[in-house]
């Protein structure tokens, strides 16, 4: 990042002075540095993890990391469990393919704003088969950001311009290779590769944020595929190339082989710092990285929630632990218990630790409230705390 760079973020950052420890800002300042701010329509993107600046979005991220205590920073909705594609990895798998009534969507997106959540994030399943994506994201704005996670399905000019009328903050579309042939075979369905560059396109002529997805195996590590796929994402003229970490959940449930070693995760962590030390290209925002014990760790539980297509509230979207229905009680009172078991934010992935744990199929996940208090392991009091967290909270 450059001087211009750093003098955006300090001033993005600047209201935090003299409310958060001074080494906490400090300790931000320098993380800025793997970063790769740009500006969009007026405003400051670091990446999806941080909500636009300025927006009232962003106001209510600073002012979580003021208080200082356990609120949940984004919260991921699955707005249905039904998709076109076939995908052997997706994290969705063994859950019902049912559909969130609008009026119970909208009753969550109202439950999710009043805990204090900054970004919301719409996934599913596919959730472009829903035709209410722009009614449901104007009930989310102008509080919290929001970010349509897509295969790229059905997402045609017309469409992309009645979410850009409706908010969105951002489209993100999966992607499995650069090489079209592969990326259908993967998704299952000829020409998926075609529409997922066709969905990105919409959304750049209607002026809206656009981010390609993918996952980072072993396999795309050691073919280079990585490489290509992010000189795709620059071709393709994106502001965000997103690259998570494989899990063993969904389809891949009791495949813990296909979870990275801390090398490979290494390789991704240094992707994601050498390419935002470049001064163009889309910015990369590895969860390797972010997640990291050096950044912020896994927040699950404790600044992140996911909520199925059925009610069902998780830690996130990749750990399939139900600690209770949004459908039969307020998501405020489900949060609140769930911090017996998410106090505060882990050094680990959680999943690392208990994917080898989830019953074979085909119990259906997520599990239920039981069965997750039974599974999950309560922090250890004596754990150290993520670097991104050590000073913030340790003060408190």
């Amino acid at each position: 990042m450059n001087w211009i760079g750093y003098l955006h973020v300090m001033r993005m950052f600047g209201r935090l002075v003299g409310r958060v420890p001074a080494g906490h800002l400090w300790y931000l300042l320098k993380r800025m540095g793997d970063q790769k701010p740009h500006r969009f329509n007026g405003q400051l993107r670091i990446n999806t993890f941080f909500p636009p600046y300025p927006s009232i979005a962003f106001d209510r991220f600073c002012e979580v990391l003021v208080q200082r205590r356990r609120m949940p920073f984004s919260v991921y909705l699955a707005v249905t469990g039904r998709c076109p594609y076939r995908c052997p990895h997706c994290s969705y798998a063994g859950r019902p393919a049912t559909d969130m009534p609008l009026d119970r969507v909208l009753d969550l997106v109202r439950q999710i704003k009043a805990l204090g959540t900054s970004t919301l994030g719409l996934t599913g399943g596919e959730p472009t088969l829903r035709n209410d994506l722009d009614v449901i994201i104007r009930a989310a704005g102008p509080e919290m950001a929001t970010i349509l996670f897509t295969t790229g399905y059905a997402l045609d000019s017309g469409r992309a311009k009645r979410l850009a009328d409706a908010g969105v903050s951002c489209v993100t579309v999966g992607i499995e290779s650069a090489d079209p042939a592969v990326h259908d075979r993967v998704r299952d369905r000829p020409g998926s590769f075609d529409e997922a560059r066709a969905a990105v396109d919409a959304c750049n002529k209607a002026g809206i944020y656009a981010a390609v997805s993918t996952i980072g195996t072993r396999e795309r590590i050691a073919g280079g595929d990585l490489e290509t796929m992010y000189e795709l994402a620059r071709q393709w003229s994106v502001g965000e190339f997103r690259l998570l970490v494989p899990v063993a959940t969904g389809g891949w449930r009791h495949c813990a082989s296909a979870m990275l070693s801390p090398q490979e995760r290494q390789i991704l962590y240094d992707f994601h710092v050498r390419h935002n030390r470049e001064p163009d290209g889309p910015a990369v925002n590895s969860f390797a990285y972010l997640e990291s014990d050096e950044v912020f760790g896994c927040g699950a539980g404790y600044h992140h929630l996911f909520i199925d297509a059925a009610g069902r509230v998780c830690p996130c979207d990749l750990t399939p632990l139900s600690f209770g229905d949004a459908t039969v009680e307020s998501l405020a009172d489900i949060w609140q218990r769930m911090g017996e078991f998410f106090p505060l934010p882990r050094r680990a992935c959680l999943m690392a630790r208990i994917a080898d744990r989830l019953p074979v199929a085909p119990t259906p996940l997520p599990l239920d409230r039981i069965q997750s208090e039974t599974l999950c392991p309560r922090r250890n009091a004596a754990e150290p705390l993520p670097d991104g967290y050590r000073r913030l909270l340790r003060s408190r």
